[in-house]
């Protein structure tokens, strides 16, 4: 998931639909881990089908469960729209430290945890369980982690980049030029795996579909930019920012990201193993986005009451997305193995790492991005002062 700021704190009512929806998004993911992942995946992948320790199957639950993996495009649609709202006024120092600062402490925090839990399981030996740290620590390109759930993140630090280089080199003001040029080729590339994957090309269809939905392709954001583009042209829209030409650019990406969700949705398990249909994946992760858009665009109906309320929901997100699938997996397995009950433990476990969202958030999270953002000033200073120095 994105850890983006939360979208309503410039105070706006009508970002309260996206933290809203930001929460909504990190509850499906939630679902999507403990009621369908949680006996799904192998053991031997050392994830959440190996800590939970459960014969226990959600049959019933596949449906909707299985669509929980959706909160993720979600995410990063609201991402995009927070992360060029909330950079217009930064220099390039000071949004790298930002987003340093609202990612790190979380990430860090929760990494150490879920080590904690595979070692003190058994699923993973020290040296692995260690590489998959680090690896989760540096938000290394490629995998495994020590939570399967970074990738997400991975992703977010690429987008991170690329708008920090719009800061850097002024681009910022060029925004809907740059978000154009990346229109233009995904109309091209997804053209392009269309007509492969309907056979006209005469190769396997198979394999352009499997291309569409590779992590490679998803991580460094060709086929996943879309989504960010999404968020960036709904803020430029909102902002009155060359409303004509923003708007076809969320049209299109929007329509683009119904495919890249359906391509995404025939290779996931849900599809593949149980029967699901994958158009409506596309269809659900439509509806949630027309719907954040009309929130932010017409926001008739959000009290400022409200508006904190889902302020609050939004900052749970983020700790929420990091906790739930090894820790709030192996609470899964140690609730259900004492009460003999899979709903109450379930149940259970959602309650307890919403909790300790909670308590991250609202706790200690402030704390650790203080200092490690008075950290990372000094150190920018030290490093200036020594360039001055040789200079």
């Amino acid at each position: 998931m994105g850890p983006a700021d939360s979208s309503s704190s410039s105070g706006p009512r009508e970002f309260a639909t996206l933290d809203l929806l930001r929460f909504l998004a990190a509850q499906a993911v939630v679902f999507y881990h403990l009621l369908f992942l949680s006996w799904v995946e192998a053991p031997a992948a050392g994830g959440i089908g190996a800590v939970t320790r459960s014969g226990t199957r959600f049959d019933t639950a596949v449906p909707w469960a299985s669509l929980g993996w959706l909160g993720v495009p979600v995410f990063f649609v609201i991402s995009g729209f927070v992360i060029l709202m909330s950079s217009g006024d930064k220099t390039p120092s000071q949004f790298a430290i930002g987003r340093a600062k609202r990612i790190l402490p979380g990430l860090w925090t929760f990494s150490l945890l879920s080590a904690a839990v595979v070692l003190m399981t058994g699923v993973l030996a020290p040296a692995e369980a260690l590489r998959r740290l680090i690896r989760s620590m540096a938000l290394f390109p490629f995998g495994p982690w020590i939570d399967g759930a970074i990738w997400t993140l991975v992703a977010e630090a690429l987008f991170y980049a690329l708008i920090f280089a719009a800061i850097r080199f002024r681009l910022l003001a060029h925004m809907t030029v740059l978000t154009s040029a990346i229109t233009g080729f995904n109309l091209v590339f997804w053209s392009g795996i269309l007509l492969a994957a309907s056979g006209l090309l005469g190769r396997d269809v198979q394999d352009f579909a499997d291309l569409a939905a590779s992590y490679r392709l998803s991580v460094t954001l060709v086929t996943t930019n879309c989504f960010f583009l999404v968020g960036i042209a709904l803020y430029q829209v909102h902002a009155g920012k060359d409303v004509a030409r923003n708007l076809a650019i969320y049209a299109i990406n929007f329509l683009i990201g119904m495919v890249v969700v359906y391509f995404f949705a025939r290779a996931s398990l849900g599809v593949v193993e149980y029967g699901q249909n994958a158009h409506v994946a596309a269809i659900v992760w439509a509806a949630a986005i027309l719907l954040a858009s009309a929130g932010v665009m017409l926001p008739v109906w959000t009290t400022r009451r409200w508006a904190r309320a889902a302020k609050a929901m939004g900052l749970l997100t983020y700790p929420l997305y990091l906790v739930n699938q090894i820790t709030g997996g192996y609470l899964f397995g140690v609730i259900e193995r004492t009460t003999h009950s899979p709903v109450l433990a379930v149940v259970a476990a959602i309650l307890f790492c919403n909790l300790l969202a909670g308590a991250f958030s609202f706790g200690i999270e402030r704390r650790l991005q203080s200092a490690l953002g008075a950290l990372l000033e000094r150190a920018l200073r030290h490093f200036r002062q020594r360039l001055r120095f040789q200079v």
